[in-house]
């Protein structure tokens, strides 16, 4: 038991107090005149005698359901994401749910990856010189000639300049699209002639498309043969890879490529790839930034924008 004052200007009124809150079978123990002419009636109460005032009173509301990311989860198993990655995801997903309370699946992804990846215009005429590589077959003159359509169509004036001596038939190939596009094309077989030609028509077109020999990125000589073009200019590097590869392969090359300066990726053959992980896991593991995919074999349609809007629709169909 313990011990519960009552105060009022009245030994009626105060027990009328005590009557209210507690009951006509309150224990009075003890009433007492104060100094100031009010009376306090003191009341033993059970301990087990739960009382609140109107301040105190709790409020049951119904509980906020758990947050259920098992259909994020499956789309990350079946796309192959590397577990850091989907577990940054799907931590970063909840914490949106938490802050948000929206549970629209799509919305909270969206917001996720908008967060978690950067992304780049690969027709930002700011940034005039795009230099493209990546391991043989990638689809790197594929991506150029792409790009080089999708700038006709916005208006913006390019050239392509190929440096691979190596590969046959990889300059016949981009100088026949340059000639159905109507663009200029150049050969440069030095890095010093690559960084005298850049240098010559900086200013003169909006884009500068440069191509470079396929390598292998666990050949310490190719890494070496490839080294002079990306340190003759200052561009912004993009590399391009096959978005079906094998995402822990993928990793392993972006992150070598990186060391080369690349740091934005072009993955290709989109369209003939139904488990898109290395999309999601390059970027998350290396800091890749995101912006375009090659989609089709078509040139003039065959590349599409890669946002948090798209990437969120490759993920969850």
């Amino acid at each position: 038991m313990r011990l519960k004052p009552f105060v009022s200007d009245s030994i009626a009124s105060a027990f009328a107090l005590v009557r209210n809150e507690l009951g006509a079978d309150a224990v009075i123990l003890n009433t007492e005149n104060l100094p100031d002419g009010r009376v306090r009636v003191m009341v033993g109460v059970e301990e087990n005698d739960f009382s609140f005032t109107a301040e105190e009173k709790i409020v049951d509301e119904p509980r906020r359901r758990d947050f259920d990311d098992s259909l994020l989860r499956e789309k990350l198993d079946y796309h192959g994401v590397l577990p850091v990655v989907s577990e940054r995801i799907l931590a970063l997903v909840r914490r949106l749910w938490t802050e948000t309370g929206n549970s629209d699946i799509q919305v909270l992804v969206e917001n996720c990856f908008r967060e978690m990846f950067a992304y780049y215009d690969i027709l930002e005429p700011h940034k005039p010189l795009k230099l493209f590589m990546g391991i043989p077959g990638s689809g790197k003159s594929t991506a150029i000639a792409k790009t080089a359509t999708q700038a006709r169509f916005q208006k913006l004036q390019s050239a392509i300049i190929s440096t691979d001596n190596i590969r046959a038939g990889a300059n016949e190939q981009l100088r026949s699209f340059a000639d159905i596009l109507q663009i200029p094309f150049y050969f440069c077989d030095t890095a010093k002639k690559l960084y005298q030609k850049t240098s010559e028509l900086r200013g003169q077109f909006d884009l500068i498309l440069i191509d470079t020999p396929g390598i292998s990125p666990f050949s310490a000589a190719e890494i070496d043969r490839l080294r002079p073009y990306v340190e003759a200019v200052k561009a912004e590097m993009i590399m391009t890879l096959d978005g079906g590869r094998n995402v822990s392969d993928s990793v392993e090359i972006a992150d070598i490529f990186s060391s080369l300066g690349a740091d934005c990726l072009l993955p290709s053959r989109l369209d003939l790839t139904r488990r898109a992980g290395a999309v999601l896991s390059v970027p998350g593991c290396t800091g890749f930034r995101l912006g375009a995919a090659g989609v089709g074999a078509s040139i003039v349609q065959g590349l599409s924008k890669v946002d948090s809007r798209s990437l969120t629709k490759l993920i969850l169909a």
